[in-house]
């Protein structure tokens, strides 16, 4: 059993892009929709079987071809991390550094919470993706609030990479924007969270 625990920090920071996660949702929606025919085509096939035995075989087939599509959908999305994270490094390379002040800031605000940001992490993450030699992994994850409240520039450090990938994979799945960005003195602006993430093998 994993339990993935999620504690969030939250910092000014003073840059940022727009969200990049459409190469996520493409690569969700292909796989899904993969997911789909093949739930729709098991129910025909399991509805219509009446021999237990070939019944519980093809839920065994089932769940295993399923297992393997997530397992391709997850190489996908380390295609689309590396897509994201050379698009951003690009900006980088012109964007301008903005200096703003660090005071009287209020904090932006996710639907529902930021227990919601929690839970919506650890639903989202891809666990078996993950190479272990350890019960427990720790990472930390910084990202950017702009000023749409869109999430951008998701960075995962800690000492286990593959746990890395997947954290900010998860992150850059996240559809949901922040509903209020970060206001000063009455105008929106960038805002920094550092959110430490705990993974436990057992």
């Amino acid at each position: 059993m994993k339990t993935i625990s999620v504690t969030i920090f939250l910092v000014i920071f003073s840059f940022g892009f727009s969200q990049q996660n459409d190469e996520f949702k493409r690569v969700k929606m292909y796989f899904d929709s993969q997911k789909q025919l093949i739930n729709t085509e098991f129910q025909k096939k399991y509805n219509s079987e009446t021999n237990l035995f070939v019944k519980e075989n093809l839920k065994k087939d089932y769940n295993y071809f399923i297992q393997k599509i997530d397992s391709v959908r997850n190489v996908a999305y380390l295609g689309a991390l590396i897509r994201v994270k050379n698009n951003e490094g690009l900006k980088n390379i012109n964007a301008k550094n903005e200096e703003i002040e660090f005071q009287n800031v209020q904090t932006p605000e996710f639907p529902n919470g930021i227990d919601a940001l929690r839970e919506k992490v650890a639903s989202l993450f891809y666990s078996k993706g993950i190479e272990y030699c350890k019960n427990e992994l720790n990472t930390t994850v910084s990202f950017v609030v702009d000023e749409n409240g869109s999430i951008t520039d998701i960075k995962a450090e800690g000492e286990n990479i593959s746990f890395n990938k997947q954290a900010e994979i998860a992150m850059y799945l996240i559809s949901e924007k922040f509903t209020k960005p970060a206001l000063q003195k009455g105008n929106a602006v960038k805002y920094a969270f550092r959110m430490p993430l705990s993974i436990k093998f057992e």
